[in-house]
């Protein structure tokens, strides 16, 4: 009797994880879901939204949205980090840029944008990650604090 007690511990101590490890994935801690979602920035300036974890070579986005007075000369310009484009294949960016331009350690997107009294833009970028691991990188532009995106790339 002592060994059936002991195995029904263990069973029980099993389907616990299982029930836990199933609602963790509904949740988005092993993926895509609402805990996955997170957004980084402030509304009125620049904000970004994506999905914290994320799988290798499955399609996702970052949805920025930048406030009109951000722009410079009738452009908005945002600077990746490489770190976040380094290790990506890039879908489709929406709008597309009117210019791309790489320096040491950045990528840069220029995007025609209407003066300080338009909508705020809204910019997707579609891609899919390469490989997996961690990735920390920044988004600047000039007048926003930089953006940190922080996202673990499951495999």
């Amino acid at each position: 009797m002592t060994y059936q007690r002991r195995e029904w511990r263990f069973e029980r101590a099993g389907w616990a994880v299982m029930a836990m490890l199933l609602l963790a994935g509904l949740l988005g801690l092993l993926g895509y879901g609402p805990l996955s979602r997170t957004q980084v920035g402030t509304q009125g300036a620049l904000m970004v939204r994506y999905d914290r974890l994320q799988r290798a070579s499955a399609p996702t986005e970052y949805h920025f949205q930048a406030d009109a007075s951000l722009a410079r000369n009738g452009e908005l310009r945002l600077r990746f980090d490489d770190a976040l484009l380094d290790e990506v294949e890039m879908e489709s960016i929406l709008p597309e840029p009117v210019q791309t331009r790489a320096g040491p350690g950045y990528t840069e997107f220029v995007f025609a944008m209407d003066g300080a009294e338009g909508p705020p833009a809204r910019l997707q970028f579609q891609f899919k990650p390469a490989t997996f691991g961690h990735v920390r990188g920044r988004v600047r532009t000039q007048g926003a604090e930089p953006l940190v995106i922080d996202q673990i790339i499951l495999p």
